[in-house]
């Protein structure tokens, strides 16, 4: 059974017993506490089978995040989503959903050490606008770049939140690099957008903010996951000590 989050039923409990150690549990953990879930645009859902939780559920707009365990009814959370209106689907690659969408899969890495870091670099907090600046330049298949609306509002909601951060390196006045955090949680962090202006590459700044944000959260207790782009960056991340944790898989 697939119960929504009302005034009925509480999710938290389900998704705070779920969500310890798992990146797509910090995700929607990190959602939940950003939004409230009787705002039009959110909603959360858990899927029970003999009242336990076996798998969460978010959406965010048309977007949707979910944990699956494996004593979860795979069935039932397909046909769900195949009538839930979803434009792009986030979830564990180990499990097969059938929804009738176009699949890419990619490899989730785990950090949970300390990263030496040789370089020594100021970091400074940009703005919101200040970030979208450099990410906007580096569009690949890969990375779509969202319209400058719909990013200052989410982001600049879950910093409200403390749910998210970002960090920056600036060239005289202007950021040149910058890294932030997808989502967080009381024991994880997911890293979102690591981005540096194509003017500036090669020069060790993604590599120092990489390192630099990864101390910042191991040192607050906090395992660090990126899901890494399929067939990218491969080397980059093996040599900062990155470990394989797992499949993400997207929908779309």
């Amino acid at each position: 059974m697939i119960k929504i989050a009302d005034n009925d039923f509480n999710v938290e409990s389900h998704i705070n017993a779920l969500a310890v150690g798992n990146p797509f549990g910090c995700r929607i953990k990190s959602l939940y506490n950003t939004y409230d879930y009787n705002l039009p645009f959110v909603d959360f859902w858990a899927q029970l089978i003999d009242g336990n939780p076996t798998a969460l559920i978010a959406r965010l707009e048309t977007a949707f995040i979910l944990q699956i365990t494996d004593y979860a009814d795979i069935d039932e959370l397909s046909a769900f989503m195949r009538v839930s209106g979803a434009a792009s689907i986030i979830a564990d690659g180990k499990y097969k959903l059938c929804i009738g969408l176009d699949k890419i899969t990619g490899p989730i890495l785990k950090s949970s050490v300390v990263m030496e870091n040789e370089r020594s670099f100021t970091v400074n907090e940009p703005t919101v606008k200040e970030v979208y600046s450099v990410i906007s330049k580096c569009a690949s298949k890969n990375f779509a770049v969202p319209s400058f609306e719909s990013f200052a509002l989410d982001v600049s909601h879950r910093l409200s939140k403390n749910t998210l951060r970002i960090y920056g390196i600036k060239e005289k006045l202007t950021f040149i690099s910058c890294i932030m955090t997808l989502a967080e949680s009381d024991d994880s962090a997911v890293l979102g957008a690591l981005a540096t202006d194509p003017d500036y590459r090669n020069s060790g700044f993604g590599t120092f903010l990489i390192k630099y944000i990864n101390n910042v959260l191991v040192n607050e207790g906090k395992s660090v996951f990126l899901h890494r782009a399929p067939d990218e960056n491969i080397d980059f991340y093996n040599k900062l000590g990155f470990e394989h944790f797992g499949t993400w898989a997207e929908y779309s």
